[in-house]
């Protein structure tokens, strides 16, 4: 018997684990390269999400910080109007009357109130103020109607051996449904 006979069968044995575990190792190689791959699109994808997110935190950020600014700033106007409205109310209170006296035009039995306020005025009514006298008054113009502020009321006021009617003016303020009743007397 051959003394290197045994060899033979072990030789082939060895190789035929070489020939099994080489493609195992270069299947894990080429798996590992595509994994290492894989990995760093992953990564580099996850970097530029990373990127882009933070971007997106920083635009909204920024619009954030401009809303604020905004909000601010519309914080400050309320307070300004508040402030004027405070000041214009202080300068020309609800409680004031806005008519002046009666003015004779020049022009034969033509008188005319104005409204001396800073508001509009609804006017409702204008009559004599005089029961008697009521037909001797003329006031021609659709009531209500809104008598602005510098505005005036015209009116024709005949005398008569019993006087002269005096204006009554039914009105309230633009914006407030309190009614208020006027007289001014028709002099000439």
């Amino acid at each position: 018997m051959d003394q290197w006979a045994w060899t033979l069968s072990s030789t082939l044995v060895v190789i035929g684990w070489g020939v099994t575990l080489i493609p195992t190792v270069i299947g894990w190689v080429i798996s590992a390269n595509k994994d290492k791959k894989a990995a760093a699109n992953a990564a580099m994808k996850r970097d530029e999400d990373a990127k882009r997110d933070s971007e997106t935190i920083d635009t909204l950020r920024g619009q954030l910080e401009a809303s604020q600014e905004t909000v601010n700033a519309l914080r400050e106007q309320v307070e300004q109007l508040k402030e004027a409205n405070r000041i214009a109310e202080a300068a020309n209170p609800y409680g004031v009357v806005p008519w002046g006296d009666a003015e004779w035009t020049g022009k034969g039995t033509l008188f005319k109130v104005r409204n001396e306020s800073a508001r509009n005025v609804i006017v409702e009514s204008v009559r004599a103020d005089q029961q008697e006298l009521r037909g001797m008054f003329r006031f021609s113009r659709d009531v209500p109607f809104v008598c602005e502020p510098g505005d005036t009321i015209e009116y024709s006021a005949i005398a008569c051996n019993l006087g002269r009617p005096d204006a009554r003016i039914e009105w309230h303020w633009e914006n407030d449904d309190e009614k208020h009743s006027t007289r001014r007397a028709s002099i000439k």
